[in-house]
């Protein structure tokens, strides 16, 4: 059965925290996206001290959309105990194993990559066994709102569901994210994939009301 996972990208803690009330209820995972300008041109907001001071039931996965996420991950592991898992952009120019390796054995975190549209998925072959995620976007990072399928870069949204299939071939069991530009009408096809975790950020807070968003998206997923 597939999860949703409602994603934030704030650029204030007012704007974060009111997300986070509007969805924390009906969700047992959120993704804070992290953007410092590294990596894309995009900042936002994501003090760590602050986060770990609203406090939640919710866990947390970071997608971190920078060039070097080790200082970020720690100050997020001090301050914020729910955080659960982190997934680092495998166009980082860092060596992507020993980062890998230092989240995983280092820091004793769960661990995925993330890959542009634009990247094939032989570059991550080396290290996809690694993983405990792979978030395939569909979008090219930076900011919310974006069309599924990234046409700017790959083309149409076939070239995503190809992708899926592919990272399905090379490991039966790894747990697959779809992240950006999803639409109501893509949750069923992406379902039927195989797609484990959607993540979904202006489809809920585009909307009049999130809240109500979200319950109708989880019940779509448990059908």
């Amino acid at each position: 059965m597939s999860t949703i996972v409602p994603a934030i990208l704030a650029h204030s803690e007012e704007e974060f925290e009111q997300q986070l009330r509007l969805i924390e209820n009906d969700c047992e995972l959120i993704q804070v996206d992290i953007l410092d300008g590294s990596l894309f041109p995009n900042t936002n907001w994501f003090d760590a001290e602050r986060v770990g001071a609203l406090r939640t039931n919710v866990h947390y996965e970071l997608h971190l959309m920078v060039e070097n996420p080790i200082p970020i991950i720690q100050a997020w592991q001090k301050f914020v105990p729910n955080l659960e898992r982190v997934i680092v952009s495998a166009e980082m120019h860092r060596p992507l194993i020993a980062v890998l390796q230092e989240i995983k054995m280092g820091l004793g975190l769960k661990v995925g990559v993330a890959i542009n549209p634009e990247t094939p998925l032989h570059e991550v072959e080396a290290v996809i066994h690694e993983l405990d995620q792979l978030t395939i976007m569909s979008v090219h990072p930076g900011k919310q709102g974006q069309a599924f399928g990234d046409a700017e870069h790959i083309g149409d949204e076939s070239f995503i569901f190809e992708k899926i299939k592919l990272a399905h071939d090379h490991r039966a069991d790894l747990i697959i994210e779809i992240d950006g530009g999803v639409r109501d009408d893509l949750i069923g096809p992406l379902m039927h994939a195989g797609v484990d975790r959607i993540v979904v950020g202006s489809l809920l807070f585009k909307t009049e009301d999130p809240t109500n968003k979200l319950k109708l998206l989880n019940k779509i997923v448990s059908v």
